[in-house]
């Protein structure tokens, strides 16, 4: 059967996919949107959608395109990117939850019923089958997982790859989890996780920032005193 594999990126390969000087671009652009706030002395708060803009004013000739229910938000030379912003409390922890596929079908109201009759098959052609059905109409999906570690106010960011894969075991591992979830392994678990969570009808994936550690770039930091001395230069 046709599943989806997610894995990551080697730094080595980043300046081919997103530019050369990415990393700093990345930063200059994200500290644009910081600086409103930071010279009101505020707490800075972002929308799902300065991700993508400053990811997409970074790589050299991409376009912003995530309107809508795409699940491509910026379209670049070579890759087409995923962009999440998602926090973490240290290097070493799980991250915030980022969705991957969110199916609301007036049909899907009988998720629930599926779950406690433990029927995996119709979950998964609820939301995996879709979720493939997107990544083969893309072309060369990538996540770009920009991650907050909120210990120390930096931003790291890691590349992931989508692939459609042919798996036969993989109903073997997925996991009914507590009442509202099921593991439904697309990543490899050193890396982070990928779920069903049942109440908001949606796929999710959580990193493991231990296991990514080396796949990760520090990027910048966003405490009010870094961003306030870059102001001032």
């Amino acid at each position: 059967m046709q599943v989806i594999k997610i894995t990551p990126v080697p730094i080595s390969d980043h300046a081919s996919l997103l530019g050369e000087h990415f990393a700093y671009k990345f930063a200059g652009e994200m500290q644009s949107y910081y600086k409103p706030f930071v010279l009101k002395n505020r707490s800075v708060q972002l929308a799902k959608e300065t991700w993508e803009y400053a990811v997409a004013d970074a790589v050299p000739d991409a376009e912003w395109i995530g309107a809508g229910k795409n699940i491509i938000d910026v379209l670049t030379p070579k890759i087409q990117i995923d962009v999440k912003g998602i926090s973490c409390e240290n290097l070493t922890g799980k991250t915030t939850e980022a969705s991957i596929l969110q199916n609301n079908k007036m049909e899907n109201d009988n998720v629930l019923s599926l779950f406690e009759n433990k029927d995996i098959d119709a979950l998964k052609k609820m939301f995996i089958d879709p979720y493939v059905d997107k990544v083969s109409a893309a072309d060369n999906l990538h996540i770009l997982a920009a991650v907050r570690i909120k210990k120390t106010k930096e931003v790291y960011y890691c590349l992931l790859k989508v692939d459609i894969i042919e798996n036969e075991t993989f109903m073997d591992s997925v996991e009914l989890q507590g009442s509202r979830s099921v593991l439904m392994p697309m990543i490899d678990p050193k890396y982070g996780n990928t779920c069903l969570y049942l109440p908001k009808r949606r796929l999710e994936m959580r990193l493991d920032m231990r296991g990514l550690r080396e796949f990760c770039v520090y990027s910048h930091n966003y405490s009010i005193n870094s961003l306030q001395l870059n102001f001032d230069q």
